[in-house]
């Protein structure tokens, strides 16, 4: 089952504790930032076109 809404801040802190006490090897960090800056760069573009279709203040 694919993880919700609700379960990706408990997901990601667990990620980050997971590399701040070492238990990431570093042979997997360099895929591991592969894949964060493609989350990096899919948040910018939600974030982008979140504030395109944001009602204008008048």
């Amino acid at each position: 089952m694919p993880p919700t809404r609700h379960d990706w801040l408990r997901l990601l802190g667990d990620l980050v504790t997971q590399l701040d006490s070492g238990r990431v090897y570093n042979r997997d960090l360099d895929e591991l930032s592969v894949a964060l800056t493609a989350v990096d760069v899919a948040m910018n573009r939600r974030i982008y076109i979140r504030r395109r279709t944001a009602p204008r203040p008048r």
